[in-house]
């Protein structure tokens, strides 16, 4: 009986350790099993937090909407595709008429400068006219190179040429010209672009970020625009970065012109020389009738040694349903001349800012233009860009030009819109005894700027300052399938202003009505 219990009871504790040892396994199990989990989880955790730092870059970088729809649809309606390339049509059929109070010789753009005094028998004169030199064609391809990488070439052309062969007489045979021609890459993963070609300069003003085809200019008939708008088209080089989903820098170089003042002229009493007879033959200020370079040979070309550079500051803040784009950009140019068997150089900095914003969503927009420094060939006026004294002293002259407007959307077909700009001239000159230089010198004759055909009188009347007020209307009366047809009416009254010479300071002003019917098909 012992030997049994003993038997027992060693069979309990064999058993009892047995189970011992099993639910130390199943512990030990357990936690293997929960460090394992936790791992994993860290791993899910990190990929979902790369997933969301990704998701931030991509919203970051603002494509442009045509690369956004090309994503979408490679071959959305209305545009063409080939070998991958999707082509996109632009333009219009445009007929504008002419009516101005004074007489300028002139097409759709009414050049401020020209606008003539009473001495000319022009200011007295009307004109009438119609043109469909506005008529333009344009067309972009885009396509991807790869996922991160988008490529665009645009083509712009109008009918504004005026080549010798351009007659409005009998067959109004006016040519076409080169307006736009670039190529655009853009890399999303970097937020960074690129521009190489001719394409409005950076300078000019935009409605959204670093546009690099469009430009925020006032919606006006006339092709000359507005007093106080800014702008050129120039061939050059141009590089922008996104800056977040607000804000972008870019910087430019661009072809350099220099347009020099040729009206140095003789004081009160003195010969009737031509404009440059009293400079020093010695000084030359442009390179005549080049043509060698497929230039037109009766134009002048500047001496101009480095390109413009111009560097722009763009935001755009996200304000609910409002837009609001604000911009400035500085701008540097070299002026440059020879005299005396050496090269001189001036070297000139400018500065300016646009403001687009609607003041009422999709109800009415607010258009701001500021601008200062030499400034002349850009400007509507326009002003030249330096004078030069006898000894080749170069003379840059300082532009302030300033423009608002305000679009009201009257209906979804309708817009109404009003602008006022001006632009100021700063005098610059020099004399040598009685002989006067520069631009706008107190020593110039005007005697004869205000009676009409002043016989050996001098009218010189170098433009101070230009204002203009302009209303208009514009309407679409047709939008469907077969395009779009819009008419348009405007009105304007334009100013221009004198330096005070000797005989005084002469001013003169000029009425101008527009209309204009165009037809897009695109």
């Amino acid at each position: 009986m012992r030997i049994i219990n003993c038997g027992l009871m060693l069979g309990i504790l064999a058993a009892c350790s047995g189970q011992a040892h099993a639910d130390d396994n199943v512990t030990t199990e357990i936690h293997s099993l929960k460090a394992k989990l936790k791992e994993l989880q860290q791993r899910v955790d990190s990929e979902a937090r790369k997933t969301r730092q990704g998701e931030a870059q991509a919203k970051a970088v603002q494509l442009p909407a045509s690369y956004k729809a090309l994503a979408a649809d490679p071959c959305a309606a209305g545009k063409v595709c080939y070998k991958g390339v999707t082509l996109t049509f632009g333009g219009w059929v445009d007929l504008t008429g002419v009516y101005r109070s004074r007489n300028l010789a002139s097409d759709t753009g009414s050049v401020y400068n020209f606008i003539p005094y009473q001495q000319s028998r022009n200011f007295n004169i009307p004109e009438t006219r119609f043109s469909a030199r506005q008529s333009r064609f344009s067309v972009l391809a885009e396509g991807n190179a790869d996922a991160d990488t988008h490529l665009a070439g645009y083509g712009e052309i109008d009918f504004e040429g005026a080549a010798q062969t351009a007659s409005s007489v009998a067959t109004n045979s006016f040519n076409p010209r080169m307006r736009q021609l670039s190529l655009e890459l853009d890399r999303s993963d970097l937020g960074l672009h690129f521009l190489a070609g001719q394409s409005w300069s950076l300078n000019a003003p935009t409605k959204s970020g670093i546009d690099p085809r469009g430009v925020d200019a006032p919606g006006v008939i006339d092709f000359e625009s507005v007093p106080g708008f800014l702008a050129a088209r120039q061939p050059g080089l141009r590089v922008w970065q996104d800056i977040g989903p607000e804000f972008k820098l870019a910087a430019s170089v661009e072809n350099a012109q220099t347009a020099f003042f040729g009206g140095n002229v003789p004081a009160v009493g003195t010969p009737a020389i031509g404009p440059q007879g009293v400079l020093n033959p010695n000084l030359q200020v442009n390179l005549t009738g080049p043509g060698g370079s497929f230039f037109n040979n009766l134009n002048n070309v500047g001496l101009n040694q480095v390109p413009d550079v111009t560097v722009k500051a763009a935001w755009d803040p996200r304000l609910g349903p409002y837009k609001l784009h604000v911009e400035g950009w500085a701008l540097y140019r070299q002026l440059s001349d020879r005299f005396n068997n050496a090269n001189h150089t001036y070297d000139t900095g400018s500065f300016g800012g646009h403001i687009f914003a609607e003041l009422i969503p999709k109800t009415l927009d607010l258009q701001l233009y500021g601008s200062h420094g030499v400034l002349g060939r850009f400007t509507a006026t326009p002003f030249p860009d330096a004078a030069v004294a006898q000894d080749g002293t170069i003379l840059p002259l300082t532009i302030t030009a300033a423009a608002v407007g305000l679009i009201w959307h009257a209906t979804p077909s309708l817009d109404v819109y009003s602008y006022a700009g001006l632009e100021k001239a700063k005098a610059n000159f020099a004399n040598v005894g009685t002989v006067p230089f520069g631009y706008g010198n107190p020593l110039y004759n005007n005697t004869g700027c205000f009676t009409e055909n002043s016989a050996g009188a001098t009218c010189n009347g170098n433009t101070r300052e230009v204002r203009q007020i302009t209303a208009g209307i514009y309407d679409t009366i047709y939008q469907g399938n077969f395009g779009t047809l819009k008419a348009g009416l405007q009105y304007s009254y334009t100013q221009r202003f004198a330096f005070a010479g000797v005989g005084g300071a002469p001013k003169t002003d000029d009425n101008v009505v527009m209309t204009q019917i165009r037809y897009y098909p695109f």
